[in-house]
Protein backbone atom coordinates (compact mmCIF):
# COMPACT_ATOMS: atom_id res chain seq x y z
CA UNK A 1 0.00 0.00 0.00
CA UNK A 2 1.26 3.48 -0.89
CA UNK A 3 2.18 5.63 2.04
CA UNK A 4 -0.18 8.46 2.95
CA UNK A 5 1.34 11.89 2.29
CA UNK A 6 0.39 14.01 5.29
CA UNK A 7 0.93 17.57 6.48
CA UNK A 8 0.60 19.10 9.93
CA UNK A 9 -1.03 22.52 10.19
CA UNK A 10 0.15 24.33 13.29
CA UNK A 11 3.60 23.64 14.74
CA UNK A 12 2.96 24.45 18.37
CA UNK A 13 3.11 21.90 21.19
CA UNK A 14 0.35 19.66 19.85
CA UNK A 15 1.44 20.02 16.25
CA UNK A 16 4.94 18.83 17.14
CA UNK A 17 3.45 15.74 18.78
CA UNK A 18 1.55 14.98 15.57
CA UNK A 19 4.62 15.57 13.42
CA UNK A 20 6.80 13.32 15.57
CA UNK A 21 4.33 10.45 15.23
CA UNK A 22 3.73 10.85 11.49
CA UNK A 23 7.49 10.97 10.88
CA UNK A 24 7.84 7.60 12.61
CA UNK A 25 4.79 5.74 11.28
CA UNK A 26 5.55 3.25 8.48
CA UNK A 27 2.34 4.11 6.61
CA UNK A 28 2.87 7.89 6.37
CA UNK A 29 5.19 10.42 4.77
CA UNK A 30 5.35 13.70 6.66
CA UNK A 31 5.79 15.99 3.67
CA UNK A 32 5.08 19.43 5.13
CA UNK A 33 4.41 21.58 8.19
CA UNK A 34 2.34 24.76 7.91
CA UNK A 35 2.82 27.58 10.39
CA UNK A 36 2.91 31.38 10.06
CA UNK A 37 6.04 31.64 12.26
CA UNK A 38 9.25 31.21 10.20
CA UNK A 39 11.24 29.84 13.15
CA UNK A 40 8.73 26.99 13.55
CA UNK A 41 8.89 26.19 9.84
CA UNK A 42 12.70 26.16 9.95
CA UNK A 43 12.68 23.90 13.00
CA UNK A 44 10.35 21.45 11.21
CA UNK A 45 12.56 21.42 8.12
CA UNK A 46 15.64 20.67 10.21
CA UNK A 47 13.94 18.07 12.42
CA UNK A 48 11.90 16.12 9.88
CA UNK A 49 13.45 16.99 6.52
CA UNK A 50 10.04 18.15 5.28
CA UNK A 51 8.91 21.38 3.65
CA UNK A 52 7.62 24.38 5.60
CA UNK A 53 4.87 26.70 4.39
CA UNK A 54 3.34 29.84 5.85
CA UNK A 55 -0.19 29.16 4.58
CA UNK A 56 -2.44 26.28 3.55
CA UNK A 57 -2.75 27.67 0.05
CA UNK A 58 1.03 27.75 -0.42
CA UNK A 59 1.15 24.09 0.58
CA UNK A 60 -1.68 23.08 -1.74
CA UNK A 61 -0.15 25.02 -4.65
CA UNK A 62 3.26 23.37 -4.31
CA UNK A 63 2.91 19.90 -2.80
CA UNK A 64 0.64 16.88 -3.08
CA UNK A 65 -0.87 15.71 0.20
CA UNK A 66 -3.53 13.13 0.93
CA UNK A 67 -4.36 14.30 4.44
CA UNK A 68 -3.57 16.80 7.15
CA UNK A 69 -3.70 17.14 10.91
CA UNK A 70 -5.06 20.50 12.03
CA UNK A 71 -3.37 21.50 15.29
CA UNK A 72 -3.79 25.25 14.85
CA UNK A 73 -5.50 27.46 17.47
CA UNK A 74 -9.10 26.40 18.15
CA UNK A 75 -10.61 29.49 16.53
CA UNK A 76 -8.91 28.48 13.25
CA UNK A 77 -10.15 24.87 13.17
CA UNK A 78 -13.21 25.59 11.03
CA UNK A 79 -11.68 27.73 8.22
CA UNK A 80 -8.59 25.53 7.90
CA UNK A 81 -10.55 22.26 7.92
CA UNK A 82 -13.07 23.66 5.44
CA UNK A 83 -10.27 24.74 3.08
CA UNK A 84 -8.68 21.29 3.22
CA UNK A 85 -11.96 19.43 2.70
CA UNK A 86 -12.89 21.63 -0.26
CA UNK A 87 -9.46 20.78 -1.69
CA UNK A 88 -10.20 17.05 -1.43
CA UNK A 89 -8.01 16.25 1.59
CA UNK A 90 -8.74 13.99 4.54
CA UNK A 91 -8.65 15.88 7.84
CA UNK A 92 -7.90 15.08 11.45
CA UNK A 93 -8.74 18.20 13.44
CA UNK A 94 -7.93 18.59 17.12
CA UNK A 95 -10.93 18.93 19.38
CA UNK A 96 -13.24 20.73 19.22
CA UNK A 97 -14.00 20.45 15.52
CA UNK A 98 -15.16 24.10 15.56
CA UNK A 99 -16.33 26.72 18.01
CA UNK A 100 -19.83 26.82 16.48
CA UNK A 101 -22.24 23.93 15.98
CA UNK A 102 -23.42 25.11 12.54
CA UNK A 103 -19.80 25.23 11.38
CA UNK A 104 -19.27 21.70 12.69
CA UNK A 105 -22.33 20.48 10.78
CA UNK A 106 -21.03 22.10 7.59
CA UNK A 107 -17.70 20.32 7.92
CA UNK A 108 -19.48 17.00 8.52
CA UNK A 109 -21.60 17.60 5.41
CA UNK A 110 -18.56 18.47 3.28
CA UNK A 111 -16.68 15.35 4.33
CA UNK A 112 -19.71 13.15 3.66
CA UNK A 113 -20.43 14.66 0.23
CA UNK A 114 -16.81 14.27 -0.86
CA UNK A 115 -16.21 10.85 0.66
CA UNK A 116 -13.43 12.19 2.87
CA UNK A 117 -12.43 11.23 6.39
CA UNK A 118 -13.04 13.97 8.94
CA UNK A 119 -11.87 12.79 12.34
CA UNK A 120 -11.98 14.90 15.49
CA UNK A 121 -9.11 14.48 17.92
CA UNK A 122 -10.99 13.32 21.01
CA UNK A 123 -7.92 11.53 22.31
CA UNK A 124 -9.66 10.09 25.39
CA UNK A 125 -11.59 7.74 23.10
CA UNK A 126 -8.28 5.92 22.61
CA UNK A 127 -7.59 5.46 26.31
CA UNK A 128 -7.90 1.82 27.33
CA UNK A 129 -9.50 2.90 30.60
CA UNK A 130 -12.24 4.82 28.77
CA UNK A 131 -12.89 1.82 26.54
CA UNK A 132 -13.16 -0.27 29.71
CA UNK A 133 -15.82 2.14 30.99
CA UNK A 134 -17.89 1.64 27.86
CA UNK A 135 -17.81 -2.11 28.49
CA UNK A 136 -18.55 -2.05 32.22
CA UNK A 137 -20.78 0.97 32.88
CA UNK A 138 -24.45 0.38 32.09
CA UNK A 139 -26.66 2.59 34.28
CA UNK A 140 -24.80 5.37 36.14
CA UNK A 141 -26.78 7.63 38.44
CA UNK A 142 -23.98 10.05 39.38
CA UNK A 143 -20.82 11.07 37.53
CA UNK A 144 -18.22 13.57 38.73
CA UNK A 145 -15.41 14.77 36.45
CA UNK A 146 -12.53 17.03 37.43
CA UNK A 147 -9.94 18.31 34.93
CA UNK A 148 -7.53 20.86 36.38
CA UNK A 149 -4.26 22.26 35.04
CA UNK A 150 -1.96 24.98 36.29
CA UNK A 151 -1.56 27.02 33.09
CA UNK A 152 -3.41 27.77 29.88
CA UNK A 153 -1.72 26.51 26.71
CA UNK A 154 -4.78 27.44 24.63
CA UNK A 155 -5.63 31.15 24.82
CA UNK A 156 -8.33 31.72 22.20
CA UNK A 157 -11.19 29.80 23.90
CA UNK A 158 -12.29 29.23 27.47
CA UNK A 159 -11.84 26.23 29.70
CA UNK A 160 -15.12 24.61 28.60
CA UNK A 161 -13.92 24.09 25.01
CA UNK A 162 -10.31 23.64 26.09
CA UNK A 163 -10.64 21.04 28.87
CA UNK A 164 -14.20 20.26 29.95
CA UNK A 165 -15.18 19.00 26.49
CA UNK A 166 -12.96 15.94 27.04
CA UNK A 167 -15.14 14.83 29.95
CA UNK A 168 -18.36 15.89 28.23
CA UNK A 169 -17.47 13.54 25.38
CA UNK A 170 -16.75 10.66 27.79
CA UNK A 171 -19.94 11.18 29.79
CA UNK A 172 -22.22 11.48 26.76
CA UNK A 173 -20.83 8.17 25.59
CA UNK A 174 -21.84 6.53 28.90
CA UNK A 175 -25.33 7.92 29.53
CA UNK A 176 -27.98 6.66 27.07
CA UNK A 177 -30.40 9.54 27.62
CA UNK A 178 -30.96 13.12 26.40
CA UNK A 179 -29.86 16.12 28.43
CA UNK A 180 -32.73 17.71 30.36
CA UNK A 181 -31.26 20.49 32.47
CA UNK A 182 -27.93 22.31 32.69
CA UNK A 183 -26.49 24.83 35.12
CA UNK A 184 -23.06 26.44 35.01
CA UNK A 185 -20.93 29.05 36.73
CA UNK A 186 -17.45 30.31 36.02
CA UNK A 187 -14.68 32.79 36.70
CA UNK A 188 -12.46 34.93 34.49
CA UNK A 189 -8.98 35.34 35.97
CA UNK A 190 -5.61 36.87 35.08
CA UNK A 191 -7.11 39.25 32.53
CA UNK A 192 -8.30 36.48 30.22
CA UNK A 193 -11.24 37.27 27.88
CA UNK A 194 -12.54 33.72 28.42
CA UNK A 195 -13.54 31.66 31.43
CA UNK A 196 -10.58 30.10 33.23
CA UNK A 197 -12.69 28.14 35.74
CA UNK A 198 -16.07 26.52 35.12
CA UNK A 199 -18.35 24.23 37.11
CA UNK A 200 -21.39 22.63 35.51
CA UNK A 201 -24.14 20.20 36.45
CA UNK A 202 -26.07 18.20 33.87
CA UNK A 203 -29.28 16.28 34.56
CA UNK A 204 -30.21 13.62 32.00
CA UNK A 205 -33.67 12.38 31.08
CA UNK A 206 -33.08 9.09 32.91
CA UNK A 207 -32.22 10.89 36.16
CA UNK A 208 -28.43 10.60 35.97
CA UNK A 209 -26.56 13.64 37.30
CA UNK A 210 -23.15 14.63 35.93
CA UNK A 211 -20.96 17.27 37.54
CA UNK A 212 -17.97 18.83 35.81
CA UNK A 213 -15.20 21.05 37.17
CA UNK A 214 -12.52 22.45 34.88
CA UNK A 215 -9.76 24.93 35.68
CA UNK A 216 -6.57 26.15 34.07
CA UNK A 217 -5.40 28.10 37.12
CA UNK A 218 -5.19 25.21 39.60
CA UNK A 219 -2.13 24.83 41.86
CA UNK A 220 -2.07 21.07 41.31
CA UNK A 221 -3.11 19.20 38.16
CA UNK A 222 -5.91 16.65 38.37
CA UNK A 223 -7.77 14.52 35.84
CA UNK A 224 -10.25 12.28 37.58
CA UNK A 225 -13.60 10.67 36.92
CA UNK A 226 -15.97 9.00 39.40
CA UNK A 227 -18.95 6.98 38.16
CA UNK A 228 -21.53 5.59 40.56
CA UNK A 229 -23.94 2.75 39.74
CA UNK A 230 -26.22 0.84 42.08
CA UNK A 231 -23.79 -2.08 42.36
CA UNK A 232 -20.42 -0.39 41.94
CA UNK A 233 -18.50 2.87 41.92
CA UNK A 234 -15.50 3.39 39.65
CA UNK A 235 -12.82 6.01 40.17
CA UNK A 236 -10.34 6.80 37.40
CA UNK A 237 -7.17 8.82 37.87
CA UNK A 238 -5.79 9.86 34.48
CA UNK A 239 -2.91 11.76 36.07
CA UNK A 240 -0.54 8.81 36.47
CA UNK A 241 0.86 8.78 32.94
CA UNK A 242 1.60 6.51 31.20
CA UNK A 243 -1.03 4.70 33.30
CA UNK A 244 -4.61 5.28 34.36
CA UNK A 245 -5.46 4.06 37.84
CA UNK A 246 -8.87 2.40 37.96
CA UNK A 247 -10.38 1.63 41.37
CA UNK A 248 -13.67 -0.30 41.57
CA UNK A 249 -15.65 -0.25 44.81
CA UNK A 250 -18.36 -2.86 45.39
CA UNK A 251 -20.37 -3.88 48.47
CA UNK A 252 -18.80 -6.81 50.28
CA UNK A 253 -20.78 -10.01 49.93
CA UNK A 254 -19.44 -11.86 52.95
CA UNK A 255 -20.73 -10.88 56.39
CA UNK A 256 -17.41 -11.92 57.94
CA UNK A 257 -15.47 -9.30 56.01
CA UNK A 258 -14.26 -6.42 58.16
CA UNK A 259 -15.05 -3.76 55.56
CA UNK A 260 -18.49 -3.21 54.01
CA UNK A 261 -16.78 -2.28 50.73
CA UNK A 262 -14.60 -4.46 48.52
CA UNK A 263 -12.00 -2.56 46.49
CA UNK A 264 -10.22 -3.66 43.30
CA UNK A 265 -7.34 -1.51 42.07
CA UNK A 266 -5.93 -1.75 38.55
CA UNK A 267 -3.20 0.18 36.71
CA UNK A 268 -4.07 0.38 33.02
CA UNK A 269 -1.10 1.09 30.76
CA UNK A 270 -2.05 3.74 28.21
CA UNK A 271 0.18 2.93 25.26
CA UNK A 272 0.51 6.32 23.50
CA UNK A 273 -3.16 7.23 22.82
CA UNK A 274 -2.18 9.95 20.32
CA UNK A 275 -0.23 7.44 18.25
CA UNK A 276 -3.27 5.14 18.31
CA UNK A 277 -5.45 8.04 17.20
CA UNK A 278 -3.24 8.96 14.25
CA UNK A 279 -2.78 5.34 13.19
CA UNK A 280 -6.57 4.95 13.29
CA UNK A 281 -6.95 8.05 11.10
CA UNK A 282 -4.54 6.61 8.51
CA UNK A 283 -6.32 3.24 8.65
CA UNK A 284 -9.66 4.95 8.00
CA UNK A 285 -8.21 6.69 4.95
CA UNK A 286 -7.24 3.23 3.64
CA UNK A 287 -10.72 1.84 4.52
CA UNK A 288 -9.17 -0.51 7.07
CA UNK A 289 -11.00 0.80 10.16
CA UNK A 290 -14.39 2.04 11.28
CA UNK A 291 -14.78 5.30 13.25
CA UNK A 292 -14.35 5.23 17.02
CA UNK A 293 -17.02 7.79 17.74
CA UNK A 294 -18.97 9.38 14.90
CA UNK A 295 -19.26 12.96 13.70
CA UNK A 296 -22.73 12.94 15.28
CA UNK A 297 -21.01 12.18 18.59
CA UNK A 298 -18.58 15.05 18.00
CA UNK A 299 -21.41 17.47 17.25
CA UNK A 300 -23.40 16.31 20.28
CA UNK A 301 -20.43 17.02 22.56
CA UNK A 302 -19.96 20.43 20.96
CA UNK A 303 -23.68 21.18 21.30
CA UNK A 304 -23.57 20.58 25.05
CA UNK A 305 -20.33 22.54 25.46
CA UNK A 306 -21.69 25.54 23.57
CA UNK A 307 -24.98 25.30 25.49
CA UNK A 308 -22.97 25.66 28.69
CA UNK A 309 -21.04 28.58 27.21
CA UNK A 310 -24.26 30.39 26.22
CA UNK A 311 -25.70 29.92 29.69
CA UNK A 312 -22.43 31.07 31.24
CA UNK A 313 -22.57 34.25 29.18
CA UNK A 314 -26.15 34.76 30.37
CA UNK A 315 -25.38 34.37 34.08
CA UNK A 316 -21.98 36.03 33.65
CA UNK A 317 -18.44 34.85 34.33
CA UNK A 318 -17.23 36.79 37.32
CA UNK A 319 -13.92 38.17 38.42
CA UNK A 320 -13.70 37.35 42.14
CA UNK A 321 -13.34 40.32 44.49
Amino acid sequence: MRRVDVAVVGAGVMGKYHANIYAALPDTNLVAVVDPLPERRLDAQRTYGCEGYATIQELLDERHIDAASVAAPTSRHYPISRHLLLSGKHVLVEKPVATDVDQARELARLSSERGLVLQVGHITRFYKAVQLLRERVKAPYLIEARRLVSSARIKDVGVILDLMIHDIDIVLGLVPAPVDEVSVAGHILNGSPHEDVAAAQITFGNGCIARFVASRVAPNPERSLVIAESHQTLRLDFGREPHTEVVIFRPSREEAETSPVHMDRHMVHEDNPLQKELKHFVARIANRAEPIGTLDDDIRSLELATRLMRQLRTVGSRVPA
